[in-house]
This record gives C-alpha cells, structure tokens and sequence, in this order.
C-alpha cells in the first residue's frame, strides 16, 4: 500500500493521520515479537472485539516485519462490527487509499469512517470529512462534508476549521466564520498563515462594520434628538394659542406629518383655521391630500377666495370687477349709476396741436432761463 499517496486536496490531512494511526508501530515493539499477538488472535477467534482489533491494526502496520493489510481485513472487520472504533478507522483510512492488494473504494470507505466516527474515533471522522467533501468524487455530500468537518475541527483539527470558516463566509454567516478561523489560527505555526490572515480579515470587516454601525445608530439618535426638539416647538406654540406658528414649525422646521397633524387638528379644534397663513393651507393641503383635514383646509382656502370673485388678484385688473364693487359698495348696480348720470356728464375739451406746442415751449423755456450758471439767462428777460 502506498500509504505517501492520497487521493485529492485533502492529502496533506490524511498524511497527518497516517502518522497519528499507525503510532502503534512506533510506540510498540513489532508484532513478531509481541508475545500478545498469538493471544490475541486466539481471544478473536472467541469473538474478543478488542482482541480483533489488536491483531488487525498490527498487520495493516507497514512498520510490522508480518505487515499483510490483506489479512489485516479479516481482524479489522471482526473488531468493527464489534464497535472497536480504531478499527473502523483504519478499515476506512485502508479502503480510501487502496493499495495492491485492495482497491480503493470510497463507498466502502465511508461507511467505516461513519460508523467509526460515530464511535469518536478521530481518525475516521478525519476520513469520513475527506469522502464526501470531493466535489469530483460520486460519495460527495455538502451535507455530510459540513457535518464532518464540524466535529473534525471541534477536534482540533485547523485545517477543516480554516474550510468550515470559509464555507461560512460564503453563505454570508460572517460572526460563525469570524469565530472559526480565529480558533483555527496559531501564529506560533507557520503553516497557519493563512487562516491566521483570514480571521484578522474577518476580524477586521467586523470592526468596519460595528463602527458603521455605531455612526449610523449615533447620526439616527441625533435626528432623533432634533425631531424631539422641533416637536416640542410645536407643542410650545399651541401651549400659547399661536396655532399659525405651530403649523409653520410643523411644516419648516418638524416636517413631520404627525407633528403637522396634531398641530392643525389643535387649529380646527379651536376654530382657528382662518389665522393660518394662506400659503401655509396650500402646504397642507398637499401634505394631507385627502380626508376630514384636507376638507377642512380646502373649505378655508375656499372661504378666503370667495369675497368679490377676485381670488387671489387684485380686483382692479379684472374687466368690470371696480364697477361691481364700487356698485355693491354704494347699494346701487353700474346699469342704474350709469342712467342716472347721463344726462349731466360733459367730455372733457381736447387741447389743439397748437396748444400743446406752445406749452411744451414755454416749459422748456423756464427751465432753460431758470437753469444755474447760465451765461445766456439774460435773455430770457
């Protein structure tokens, strides 16, 4: 079995726990000499799970003079269907990487990391994140793959916290994925530049964002504080009974509807619409375009335009209109003042081309001799 050789992006991992799984053919003598294999083998034949187990991970040691990962199965596979978590690790290290003797087979290999996982074992969780994380792979689960490397990095393992992180940035979960790279991150490693760099980027998009925030939430309070202020303007001109005040710091200074609302439900309330401004009506009518209050307003903006049918311009301008009041105010119509003063009305005389030459002469003529400094003055004596 090439145990140097691991299939995908995940080899580097899987390096790892070759090292950490076959440990036993470094921290014991070899199997040959172990005095409690022969035993072991006849307590697995009494279907001694543990038993099975300590034959199994012995032969599919490469450091063992007896190493067989052939026969290694036949222990491995007894011990796992006896719960031996080790076992099920190794059965699922061994089939995920194949070797001369066993085809890979990533199937198989998933069902033993699952089972072996299940039963805490670290090395098969390992195994089980690896299988179903291949996107080329046909055992690829995003499901199962999140599910793995969830508990692999809860188990310490930096490489699958660095990936869980960076899943979490993608699907937007940016405080998840803060708090998993950080975990991930040992500066004292060198190899952990990377997710050290991540979660420092993270960390500091989070700072940008909550002081944003803080600017936002500040800039708002204040808003806030001047809209209480400017209501409390309001408020203290309908206190006075200046009902025209109130609606115009409503509208300039407020511009709230609420505030402009209580402001011309207090007018109406005490019948003093007609003190508004004009221009002030219009403003309302626009700002409350239907309803009891834009009736209101619209009958006082009405009322202020009836008077003499002038509307807001000056009646002198209107053909007829300074007869009609001129009539409406002496109590008599312009038909009756016109016939009762026919008879004694006289045109006045129109001044001749002559006449008016002569005066326009004489008054240039004043003018001239009465001017100062005139040197010629005399002769107009």
């Amino acid at each position: 079995m090439q145990w140097g050789r691991i299939d995908g992006a995940r080899s580097r991992l899987l390096n790892l726990v070759l090292v950490a799984g076959l440990a036993f053919g470094s921290s014991a003598a070899k199997a040959s000499d172990d005095p409690e294999i022969p035993q072991a083998i006849a307590d697995c034949e009494r279907k001694v799970s543990d038993a099975c187990g300590t034959v199994g991970l012995a032969y599919s040691d490469p450091a063992n003079d007896q190493y067989d990962i052939f026969l290694s199965l036949r222990f491995l596979q007894e011990a796992c269907r006896g719960n031996h978590a080790a076992s099920c690790g190794r059965l699922a290290l061994v089939y995920l990487e194949g070797s001369e003797d066993i085809e890979a087979d990533r199937a198989t290999a998933g069902r033993f990391a699952i089972k072996g996982c299940s039963l805490f074992d670290k090395t098969a969780c390992e195994v089980a994140e690896t299988v179903f994380a291949e996107a080329s792979s046909d055992q690829f689960d995003a499901e199962k793959a999140l599910r793995y490397r969830r508990v692999n990095c809860d188990q310490g393992g930096w490489r699958s916290c660095e990936d869980l992180a960076r899943i979490y940035y993608n699907l937007g979960e940016f405080a998840p994925a803060e708090q998993v790279a950080a975990k991930a991150c040992d500066p004292a490693h060198s190899e952990q530049r990377s997710v050290c760099e991540f979660a420092a980027s993270l960390r500091q998009r989070r700072q940008e964002i909550e002081q944003a925030l803080a600017e936002r939430h500040e800039a708002q309070r204040r808003r806030l504080a001047e809209r209480e202020r400017a209501s409390q303007v309001v408020q203290s001109f309908l206190g006075q009974g200046a009902y025209d005040s109130a609606i115009y710091a409503a509208i300039y200074h407020s511009r709230q509807l609420a505030d402009a609302r209580t402001a011309l439900e207090a007018t109406l309330q005490a019948g003093a619409l007609g003190s508004v401004y004009k221009d002030h009506l219009y403003v309302l009518d626009y700002w409350f375009p239907s309803g009891r209050l834009n009736a209101a307003v619209n009958a006082e903006i009405e009322r202020r335009s009836r008077g003499d049918g002038c509307g807001i311009y000056n009646c002198t301008n209107m053909p007829g209109a300074s007869s009609r009041r001129w009539a409406a105010g002496a109590g008599r119509t312009a038909a009756s003042r016109s016939s009762s003063s026919a008879s004694s009305f006289q045109p006045a005389r129109m001044k001749s081309a002559a006449e008016i030459s002569r005066e326009t002469r004489n008054r240039y003529r004043t003018a001239h001799c009465t001017m100062n400094n005139n040197a010629n003055r005399y002769l107009c004596n």
